[in-house]
This record gives C-alpha cells, sequence and structure tokens, in this order.
C-alpha cells in the first residue's frame, strides 16, 4: 500500500517560500532595452536570385518585385536590444506573411519567388547594418536565455527553445557583429556544417 508524507507547517512554508524565490528571480531579470530602428537596403538582384533559384530577370518582373518591395517595406521590423552589445531583430509582419501564403496556394511558383524577396530584404537589412554578413553569408543565432526571451516579449517577439522566432521571415542575432559557427546556437545542424559531412558519407558508400 502506497503511503503519503503529510507536510508539516514548516515544510509548507519552505516550499512556498522556494516558489516566492523563484518568482521574484524572475520578476528581477535585467530587461534588455528595445530600440526600433528605420533602416533601408537597396533591392539586391544578385542576392535574389540566388535565393529564388534563378539565373534572370524580365524586365517586367524586375518592376514588380520592385513594387512588392515597396509595398511590404512598412511591415518590415528591425529592433536592437541592449545598449553597446546585444542582439538584431529583423522579421516580417504577418499581413505579409498572410499575402504570401496566398500567393503560394494560387501558384507555388509565384510563392516560391515572393518568399525569396522577403528573405532578401531582411538579409539586406543585416548587411547595412552588418556589412561583415555580406562577407560570411552567416549571421550566428543566439542561444534562447531567460533574459533575451523576456526581453522580445516586451516587443511582442518569442524566442522558441530551437532558436525560431515566432515569425515565419524572421532572424534573431547578435549585435554588432559576432563571427564564429561557435557561438551559433544551431551549429550542431547547420546545413553548412554537416552537408560536407553527408557529402563524404555518400562518397563513402560510392566506393564500397
Amino acid at each position: 500500500m502506497q503511503s503519503f508524507h503529510k507536510l508539516t507547517e514548516p515544510e509548507i512554508n519552505v516550499e512556498i517560500n522556494t516558489v516566492s524565490d523563484k518568482i521574484d528571480k524572475e520578476n528581477k531579470l535585467k530587461i534588455l532595452e528595445a530600440k526600433e530602428l528605420d533602416v533601408q537596403s537597396r533591392f539586391d538582384i544578385e542576392t535574389f536570385m540566388g535565393l529564388a533559384q534563378i539565373k534572370g530577370l524580365e524586365g517586367m518582373e524586375t518592376v514588380e518585385l520592385l513594387e512588392y518591395w515597396s509595398k511590404w517595406r512598412p511591415y518590415l521590423k528591425i529592433y536592437l536590444f541592449g545598449r553597446k552589445k546585444g542582439y538584431l531583430a529583423v522579421y516580417m509582419e504577418r499581413e505579409v506573411e498572410d499575402e504570401i501564403d496566398a500567393i503560394w496556394d494560387e501558384s507555388p511558383s509565384r510563392g516560391f519567388k515572393f518568399q525569396a524577396l522577403v528573405q532578401t530584404m531582411i538579409i539586406g537589412i543585416l548587411r547595412e547594418l552588418m556589412p561583415e554578413v555580406g562577407q560570411n553569408q552567416c549571421a550566428p543565432v543566439p542561444k534562447p536565455g531567460m533574459i533575451l526571451k523576456k526581453s522580445l516579449s516586451k516587443v511582442g517577439l518569442e524566442l522558441f527553445d530551437e532558436g525560431a522566432l515566432n515569425y515565419k521571415y524572421s532572424t534573431l542575432t547578435y549585435y554588432p557583429f559576432r563571427d564564429g559557427c561557435d557561438s551559433c546556437y544551431l551549429f550542431s545542424s547547420c546545413p553548412k556544417v554537416n552537408l560536407p559531412r553527408m557529402e563524404g558519407l555518400f562518397k563513402a558508400n560510392k566506393d564500397l
């Protein structure tokens, strides 16, 4: 027969105090100062074509892309968290997500193209603020710590434990730029790191 331990008054007080201490600790966490930025970037055709996996653009296609670029730019949000050192978040608001989803339902090829356009917009902002990204083509993702999560929540951003934000088109990285794969929370699942290993595996299997 299973026995149950009845808590005495001192034990109850200890448990209550432990919970209270935890709540107090969470409430006292330092919140990083959030500052919204207004940064403009140009339409980089080479970056777009790489993301869209195309080799060229017709004149009318370029005109249409530029129209959507101007239309969607007000929905692109940019936030700095922290003062001298901190984090940079860039994301596209829900209205654009929904519009791209609708385009995708009508034409997957057009949906893919406009998805690449939004990705180009985000990369453009990263390069404006951190030119090093243009050289390394990478923006390391920080670890989802409690202070960072709580700071992001103040502007409506949620950082999941896997390192992703609650917006489909978004990125979160260190600011100023921090180089090196070792500083990236997603290092273990990064395609740039794992692809050479997979290629080596395929080559080994081919030689068998």
